[in-house]
């Protein structure tokens, strides 16, 4: 019995481990990167760098956040402080509460069920967009750019892999490459700096030139359109003038936009999928009586070998029929028990949410049997009448 209740005792240990892990993380991240980004924040290790290979000067200090001013660089650095402090407090908030509404059940072994809790959701939302604001902010200089593409690729790595056989809570992960709006901040970030500047440059260089003198040709057409136009010569001034912050900032917004339309999304699918599996789930039960019926009343075997019932069946039962491992009568017992289990459910689990959630793991994440018979020890241990 202690075996059976202890099944997933370790799962307090490991929201309170990844709690402590994150928060000294992201604790030694915040001081690096404070620190080496007001301390190099003048730096220009790119330009430097030109200079080595093509001896000629070039700022690429411009291109970054504050346009290479130590002052608007300094405030995006008092802008990352308060990113990463939101960051660090709404971790501990989403794994605390994690925790607390796992331990009111403790049978609800899949952690994607509260992931999905309106008010965790809400909170790891926040975490991502502050995430996508702290990542831009890090295109303050190319020292706190290398320092998070570092931590990055620190939070992507698994530093302890878990056993095969252990059972894990599912965690969101921030600030990581696995975060498809991190890869492509980064990408859109790096075109500012490198490519739209060449741009820029070739624009500003055609604007001078057609500006003075007596151009011919396409360039004549350009200078007496800009000189019949006071809008179109303001909007030439500001592009050739630009300050490349206003990119890297119109990046981000466009970025948080799609992060939380996105995630609103599959929050909204989640819950689509999770309550639309009642309906299945009744099918699946009232076509197996009704076989099970026919069989008895014509004395004859009942055959649930029909494919359009595979279809409606759970994943792994279905997988198991069709590779040959079970012959019809097994199939048959089988499906028995699985109308049992979801009985079970049905009568130990009255929060039709909850309920739901353990049908849609039923019918599409569990891999054997077992799974199932390690619901019901777990919900017999945790729910006594």
């Amino acid at each position: 019995m202690a075996k059976k209740r202890n099944e997933l005792s370790h799962y307090p240990r490991f929201f309170f481990s990844k709690l402590i892990f994150r928060t000294v993380s992201w604790t030694v991240f915040s001081a690096l990167f404070i620190f080496l980004g007001k301390k190099y924040a003048d730096k220009d290790i790119l330009g430097e760098i030109y200079r080595s290979i093509f001896g000629k000067e070039k700022n690429f200090n411009q291109y970054f956040l504050g346009a290479g001013k130590i002052a608007e660089k300094n405030k995006v650095l008092n802008y990352a402080v308060f990113f990463l402090t939101v960051i660090v407090v709404l971790n501990v908030i989403a794994l605390l509460f994690n925790k607390y509404l796992w331990e009111k059940d403790k049978y609800i072994e899949n952690n994607n069920f509260y992931l999905h809790n309106k008010w965790i959701f809400i909170i790891n939302v926040l975490i991502h967009v502050a995430s996508a604001c702290l990542l831009t902010a890090s295109f303050v200089s190319i020292f706190t750019v290398i320092l998070a593409l570092l931590f990055i690729t620190f939070n992507s790595w698994k530093l302890f892999p878990r056993k095969k056989e252990a059972k894990n809570p599912q965690t969101e992960s921030f600030f990581s490459w696995k975060n498809q709006y991190v890869r492509k901040i980064l990408i859109y970030s790096t075109i500012i700096i490198f490519v739209v500047p060449l741009i820029i440059d070739r624009l500003q260089a055609f604007h001078n030139n057609a500006l003075e003198g007596s151009p011919e040709g396409f360039a004549k057409a350009y200078q007496t359109l800009v000189n019949s136009s006071s809008a179109v010569k303001g909007i030439m001034e500001l592009i050739t003038q630009t300050n490349y912050s206003l990119f890297h900032w119109f990046i981000l917004l466009w970025f948080v936009k799609n992060i939380i339309g996105g995630r609103w999304k599959e929050f909204a699918d989640f819950w689509t999928q999770v309550n639309g599996i009642r309906k299945k789930a009744n099918d699946f039960r009232h076509y197996y009586y009704y076989q099970e019926g026919w069989a008895l009343t014509n004395n004859k075997t009942i055959n649930l070998g029909d494919y359009e019932y595979l279809k409606n069946n759970p994943k792994f039962l279905g997988k198991e029929y069709l590779e040959g491992n079970l012959d019809i009568d097994d199939f048959s017992k089988q499906n028995k028990k699985v109308v049992k289990y979801i009985e079970f459910c049905e009568e130990r689990v009255k929060e039709p949410p909850k309920r739901n959630f353990l049908n849609y793991c039923l019918f599409n994440e569990f891999s054997s049997w077992e799974d199932c018979l390690r619901t019901k020890r777990l919900i017999r241990t945790t729910r006594k009448k």
